[in-house]
């Protein structure tokens, strides 16, 4: 693509064809299939036997978490190549970053509050502690990133000590049980108005629901969002997206490491109850077999990721086959916001309710995303950005950006 010349240097693109890093877009694009898949098997009628009780347990082994894991660390990634590039131009980066992270905070409003999804409100909120953490040496994050994938066992094992230390363990466990009780109470309660024919009742189900989502101690811990954003920062830092060629060896050892935590969880670990014994020592132990947070299957992600780059590594002419990954990875917001628009208005009573069995929705996934690439592929080839990314960086930048390419994009 032909440089575009600006009058400002502060509202220069740094996503140009050539500042882009293609195993990016490309795993972007992979994760939005993989997502799709996901949800379309979730509203999907469960299956007792066959091909489609196959596909189901194939999913739950191989998709569910993975792809949602993967999209979670490539937007760790893709913060950390923004600041990386704000350095080296030596250019203010904390009044854009903030920008930024409050338009994405705004898109979360709304796949939140209108469609039900919660996912990128969580990124808005956990982008904030990235810009403070940002610049920290490599050890310093690796330590941050062991204590964030931690922190629920670790806050779930505080908990307990204190609630034991203060009113003893019987009238701790009933606490426990009664806030559990309230919880499925209230979703169960959720659930039904969410699935009300009328739509004014679901939205104010969904409000309700967001209310009592971001109070709960998963919402405001770091064990899952920060846990993906670090990973994606430490692997920019240590240059495992765009420089796939000379960390080979680290990127398998990745694979292996997710692999096997895959292995550890779904069938090495204990998935019994608690141990006899005092509550607090129980719980500790329970956590302890499980790895405390840090061996997870979601983890199966590094061996997508890492196969993607070393495909890049080895191959990346290869890289090019996977073109519609790209195309749809380059318009990852557009293409998931559509996605969930799409799932509410097919799967809701308010809205068609269709009724698929697993196989219809893999075919409908599949079709769905052919359809996204289709168009982003269309897009890209007369705008540099996908509609919503453009008014994402148009929010970033405080201005309105130029969108229009002005020679034909190589999208190939």
């Amino acid at each position: 693509m032909a440089p575009l010349v600006f009058t400002s240097p502060a509202l220069q693109p740094t996503d140009r064809e050539a500042d882009r890093i293609e195993a990016l877009d490309v795993l972007r694009g992979i994760a939005l299939l993989g997502m799709f898949l996901v949800h379309f098997n979730d509203n999907a009628s469960p299956a007792a036997a066959g091909a489609g009780a196959v596909y189901q347990r194939i999913v739950g082994l191989f998709f569910e978490e993975r792809f949602w894991t993967m999209f979670g660390i490539l937007f760790g990634a893709g913060f950390a190549v923004q600041l990386r590039r704000a350095q080296a131009r030596s250019a203010g980066f904390t009044a854009r970053y903030l920008r930024r992270v409050a338009a994405l905070a705004g898109f979360g409003l709304i796949a939140h509050a209108v469609f039900g999804f919660n996912v990128l409100l969580g990124y808005a909120m956990w982008a904030l502690p990235l810009l403070l953490i940002g610049r920290w040496p490599l050890k310093a994050l690796m330590v941050a990133l062991a204590i964030s994938a931690a922190s629920w066992s670790l806050y779930f094992i505080a908990h307990a000590s204190y609630g034991v230390a203060t009113s003893g363990e019987a009238a701790y466990i009933a606490e426990r049980e009664a806030v559990a009780e309230r919880n499925r109470t209230f979703n169960q309660a959720n659930h039904q108005e969410q699935h009300n024919r009328h739509y004014p009742t679901v939205f104010r189900a969904r409000l309700r629901h967001m209310r009592w989502f971001y109070a709960q101690p998963f919402s405001f811990l770091p064990v899952n969002t920060l846990t993906l954003f670090l990973i994606g920062l430490i692997g920019v830092r240590l240059g495992l997206f765009d420089e796939p060629e000379t960390h080979q060896r680290l990127i398998l050892g990745f694979m292996v490491f997710g692999v096997s935590s895959w292995v550890a969880e779904n069938w090495l670990m204990s998935a019994e109850g608690l141990p006899s014994g005092p509550l607090v020592l129980s719980i500790a132990i329970g956590r302890l077999e499980t790895g405390l947070g840090l061996v997870r299957a979601m983890w199966l992600a590094f061996a997508y990721i890492g196969a993607v780059l070393l495909v890049a590594a080895r191959r990346p002419a290869w890289l090019r086959s996977l073109a519609p990954f790209r195309w749809t990875g380059r318009m990852a917001l557009t293409n998931y916001m559509a996605q969930i628009a799409i799932l509410d208005l097919a799967f809701s009573n308010y809205a068609l309710h269709l009724a698929l069995t697993p196989l219809q929705g893999l075919g409908a996934g599949l079709a769905l995303f052919g359809g996204c690439a289709v168009f982003s592929r269309w897009w890209l080839s007369r705008f540099l950005f996908g509609p919503l990314e453009w008014v994402w960086r148009s929010a970033t930048y405080g201005a309105r950006q130029p969108w229009r390419a002005t020679s034909s994009p190589d999208l190939v």
